[in-house]
């Protein structure tokens, strides 16, 4: 159901929206963390490794098309506060255009690319190339899936609509749990890939019939449903930089994954199992952000920007509660939930490590998604960008000069974290505090 954000109290209006996102969302973690706990009972941790080498890739793949949802939904959000139906409409249309061909060409690529990134650039240890390679090409024919819905998802978001992607992915991760335990006995890896690709299909076209059948504004009258090519350079222009802040993670993350190869299966399962569990914990931060972000673009739509930052100072403080509480969940819930993957006890060992360090800086990930929140709400997207490819910069050249220091070694992988994550923070606050994130409304520049 749309729910107009530009009137209301503010934090009531971001919490209700955000709550059911961080439903969602966990819901979607859980569908990962699912793969990865079956694939390690089930399959034994060398499978679990296999997954987590391709993990890298499937993101940066992903990442290419991430950027062209994120700005249809920018401007599907400011067009919604605007009250601008037509240009919504039209924008919508755009998208399943351009969302379609992207998702068709990404798969092509991930499917011919697989084995030079896997082998190659990420160094696979032999043992787990193969089914590293089977598990990123099965999981390629779904990303088209993955585009559709990304894509539906941002623009019932737009319009102030979380609940309805929360109950999609509760759909879907159900019928991924199921499907999993079941494909696991037969195909093992492939089995868990198969498993994905079916429930990534189901939310997609769940979503897609309730957006066009129940939202008002997505009817669209014969003849509406067109290419505009001046929707698609906005969302352009909103949406490659966002491109480029994905890809830039995504190739962080491979850049990553081949230096944790290079220490050895224990660290590749121990890391694959910490990062699923902090990929968990990170949810309800990033859902502020996307909360926020929603809650910007209707109220930059009608021009009310008062609102925007109280908005930002209230969401602040909630989300810091809530990061507060993750902290001590990672701390002391930490070694329980690794024990979780049966992994040797050297593997268990590193990521029970990993999880306790990282958990303390967890604040300061607090503050950078939540001022991105208004940074790309607002359309003022190079900033968020840049604070993204800052951070994961910073943490691949600090991870790789730390490993040369035999006493630190895997260490580094989780070390240079929260520097990134620290001077990716620095650039988005100050940017936030300078206000030219009010200048940049798509609306306003319209008329």
């Amino acid at each position: 159901m749309a729910k107009d954000m530009t009137t209301g109290r503010e934090w009531k209006l971001i919490l209700s929206f955000t709550l059911p996102l961080i439903g969602g969302n966990l819901l979607q973690q859980i569908y990962s963390l699912a793969d990865s706990l079956i694939v390690g009972n089930f399959a034994g941790q060398t499978a679990l490794a296999s997954v987590g080498t391709s993990f890298p890739v499937t993101f940066l793949l992903l990442a290419l098309a991430m950027g062209l949802t994120n700005g249809v939904g920018i401007m599907a959000a400011q067009f919604f506060g605007a009250r601008d139906a037509e240009s919504f409409r039209k924008n919508l249309s755009t998208g399943c255009f351009t969302l379609l061909a992207a998702g068709i060409l990404i798969t092509l690529l991930g499917v011919l690319l697989s084995r030079p990134l896997i082998g190659g650039l990420l160094r696979a240890d032999p043992a787990i190339l193969d089914d590293a390679l089977l598990y990123l090409r099965i999981y390629c024919v779904g990303l088209v899936f993955q585009f559709a819905y990304n894509m539906f998802a941002a623009i019932l978001r737009s319009i102030g609509d979380s609940r309805s992607t929360m109950y999609f992915l509760l759909i879907s991760t159900v019928l991924n749990i199921v499907l999993d335990l079941i494909f696991v006995q037969f195909w093992a890896v492939a089995g868990v890939a198969w498993a994905t690709v079916i429930a990534q299909a189901v939310s997609a076209v769940t979503a897609g019939i309730y957006l066009f059948r129940r939202v008002e504004a997505a009817r669209f009258r014969p003849g509406e449903f067109v290419f505009d090519r001046n929707m698609f350079a906005t969302s352009l222009r909103l949406g490659i930089p966002t491109s480029v802040q994905q890809c830039s993670v995504g190739l962080g993350m491979v850049l990553m994954q081949r230096l944790i190869n290079s220490f050895g299966v224990d660290t590749i399962s121990a890391v694959t199992a910490a990062m699923k569990l902090e990929s968990f914990a990170m949810v309800p931060i990033m859902m502020f952000y996307m909360g926020l972000s929603n809650f910007t673009g209707q109220n930059m739509g009608a021009g009310k920007l008062d609102r925007i930052k109280r908005g930002y100072h209230q969401s602040m403080v909630m989300a810091m509660i809530t990061c507060g509480i993750i902290i001590l969940l990672l701390v002391f819930g930490g070694p329980y939930a690794i024990r979780l993957y049966h992994m040797n006890e050297a593997a268990t060992a590193i990521g029970v490590e990993y999880l306790q360090t990282l958990a303390w800086f967890f604040l300061i990930f607090c503050v950078m998604y939540v001022t991105n929140g208004v940074l790309q709400g607002s359309g003022d997207v190079m900033f968020p960008t840049a604070g993204s490819i800052t951070s994961l910069a910073v943490r691949v050249i600090v991870a790789n000069l730390m490993a040369a220091v035999p006493a630190i070694g895997y260490r580094s992988v989780f070390w240079s974290i929260p520097v990134g994550w620290a001077c990716g923070t620095a650039i988005v606050f100050i940017r936030y505090l300078t206000g030219k994130w009010k200048e940049k409304g798509i609306v306003k520049q319209k008329s």
